[in-house]
């Protein structure tokens, strides 16, 4: 029998149904000297060995209760009184099928002690003694089982040949040389191209290395190695939340259509037919551009992609989400140009006003000797004050709460779900970036997580409540503010408010072209406006659009930053600050 050489190099110490096995362990065992064509007779008649129908059956299809009772002929006879070895048999069923408890090939004296028995976790060198320490003292093999051993000894990780070997035992069977076995697996698979697969992406790597259960029964139900035990996950610029839930493979590997899972809502892969071409799946895809996006994103997918292939989440957008530091799209680079400007204009305003305007005198030297002047006590012991007060003015908003706290308590739902979404989103970015194999990071990132999922709309209703009662206050006192006074910036409010309402739609049809994925009822705004949406499908149409009105409604609240009453924002920090280096 064909008994794993995925085991050895998954890091595993014992598989039972591996195509290999250890000659040291064997040698250790019950069976040690007995010999491979004692219990696999008629191997070598066979005209096709290994069969490619017979290694997607399990082990115990091939068990044969005769072949073990040739030699442990007291067996049934021991059944038949109500013992097996020494134990109480009530259920003699239990006892048909050798294998479910012996592993033949590493199976130990039943009547040794637990201290001497074989564990397969410890070293044969510190169990067996001195005959065993090396194999190069273990029993020379007879001609016909060292012919079995060069196929089904086990191969060490650090064994120069160990590529070789197993790739050679599997295209025993998937290569397209015209073997039998490989004409009787090609009706079922695609077959591979020896010299192709060298030379690609992984043609370096022996087989089981992603395949760690390829040599062993059942063969085709093995688990694939995750590409992540490997390669570090994408950061977020490429990989950003929508992409979470996306299979390496589903973009990466040629020859296959990315599908939805039905249970996880995942997208994982299937093989595309491809009856007369060799398999591709091993052909590593490194696409440029929106290529490869394609296989997902376009009009009427099942898969919840949006048809729009939508450029990352920018610095536009870092101050409620995960982000990146990227203005490559339209909306970002124009409201950065017009924000800029508007603080170059607010900047020459002050120039032209409040610096120096002595005869001869360059009214920007006067604005980098006051910049640097205000820089100084940075890096001094004088930051301690700043630090003090930004917390206090700044952060807590101490002045406000002291004017009016109904107006602090407005001014808080809107202002500390920004704080909360901002530091949240950099933190998840900063570990993308330097940690992106930390599972937490990505549940940070990951919407469908419950406690994301929450907390996002729970910090978006806080805003809207905030908008709403700003608005309620503004019109109210509108009749008793003293005249003169500038009004309510109405238009600010409501850009914030669109931007929210926009991003609420955003999550709802996100979640229903998903399939309403497990966790995604935890954003209880946005799962309530997915169930709104009828036919998910014509969505991804759709999405696009909307997620261009998110954005460009986030675009004209940054651009208008400057020529607003918004400005505060910039310039409050930077003035208490200075009053707290100059006034202290």
């Amino acid at each position: 029998m064909l008994l794993s050489l995925g085991w050895v190099l998954s890091g595993s110490s014992y598989a039972g149904t591996s195509w290999l096995i250890d000659p040291e362990r064997f040698h250790a065992s019950v069976h040690g000297q007995t010999s491979c064509h004692e219990c696999h007779e008629g191997i070598p008649d066979q005209d096709l060995h290994p069969d490619p129908l017979n290694v997607t059956k399990d082990r115990n299809d091939f068990f044969r209760p005769d072949q073990c009772l040739e030699c442990h002929d007291s067996i049934m006879e021991d059944l038949g009184q109500g013992v097996h070895g020494s134990l109480k048999v009530t259920d003699q069923g239990k006892y048909e099928n050798c294998l479910s408890c012996h592993e033949p090939h590493f199976q130990t004296g039943l009547g040794d002690s637990e201290e001497d028995r074989f564990d397969p976790k410890r070293p044969v060198s510190a169990q067996c003694g001195a005959c065993h320490e090396a194999r190069s003292k273990l029993p020379a093999l007879s001609p016909e089982d060292a012919a079995c051993m060069t196929c089904h000894g086990q191969v060490k990780a650090d064994d120069p040949e160990t590529r070789k070997r197993i790739n050679s035992l599997c295209f025993h069977c998937h290569g397209r040389s015209g073997t039998k076995a490989q004409a009787v697996t090609g009706s079922s698979v695609s077959l591979m191209d020896e010299g192709i697969h060298a030379a690609a992406s992984h043609g370096d790597l022996a087989c089981t290395a992603c395949h760690q259960g390829a040599a062993a029964f059942s063969h085709q139900s093995q688990t694939r190695v995750d590409c992540r035990s490997c390669h570090l996950p994408h950061d977020e610029k490429p990989a950003h939340d929508a992409h979470i839930s996306v299979s390496c493979e589903a973009c990466h590997i040629k020859g296959v259509q990315p599908v939805r899972h039905a249970g996880s809502k995942e997208i994982i892969w299937e093989k595309l037919p491809l009856p007369d071409e060799g398999s591709l799946l091993h052909q590593m895809e490194m696409f440029d551009g929106d290529r490869a996006c394609r296989r997902c994103h376009f009009p009427g997918n099942a898969l919840g992609a949006a048809a729009m292939v939508l450029p990352p989440k920018g610095v536009l957008c870092m101050p409620c989400h995960t982000a990146t530091f990227s203005a490559g799209d339209a909306v970002t680079v124009t409201a950065l140009i017009i924000f800029l400007c508007g603080l170059a204009l607010f900047a020459a305003y002050l120039t032209a006003g409040a610096l120096h305007r002595r005869a001869g005198r360059n009214p920007l030297s006067g604005l980098f000797i006051r910049t640097e002047k205000s820089a100084r006590p940075i890096f001094s012991a004088r930051v301690i004050p700043i630090v003090r007060t930004l917390f206090w003015d700044v952060i807590l908003q101490r002045r406000l709460y002291r004017e009016s706290p109904k107006r602090w308590a407005i001014h808080g739902l809107i202002f500390y779900p920004f704080v909360f979404r901002f530091f949240w989103g950099l933190l998840a970015l900063a570990g993308s970036l330097w940690k992106p194999q930390w599972p937490a990071i990505w549940d940070m990132i990951n919407k469908n997580l419950p406690l994301t999922g929450f907390l996002f709309d729970l910090t978006g209703l806080m805003m809207l409540v905030g908008v709403v009662l700003a608005f309620i206050r503004g019109t109210v006192r509108r009749g008793a503010r003293p005249s003169g006074l500038p009004g309510q910036d109405r238009l600010a409010l409501g850009l914030i408010g669109g931007i929210v309402t926009a991003g609420f739609i955003l999550e709802g049809m996100r979640i229903a072209l998903t399939g309403y994925p497990a966790g995604s009822g935890y954003s209880f705004i946005g799962y309530g406006i997915a169930l709104m949406f009828s036919a998910p499908r014509g969505l991804t149409e759709v999405y696009g659009f909307m997620w261009y009105i998110h954005a460009v409604l986030t675009g004209a609240f940054i651009a208008y930053i400057p020529f607003s009453r918004l400005l505060h924002i910039i310039i409050a920090p930077v003035v208490v600050a200075m009053n707290a280096v100059y006034h202290k």
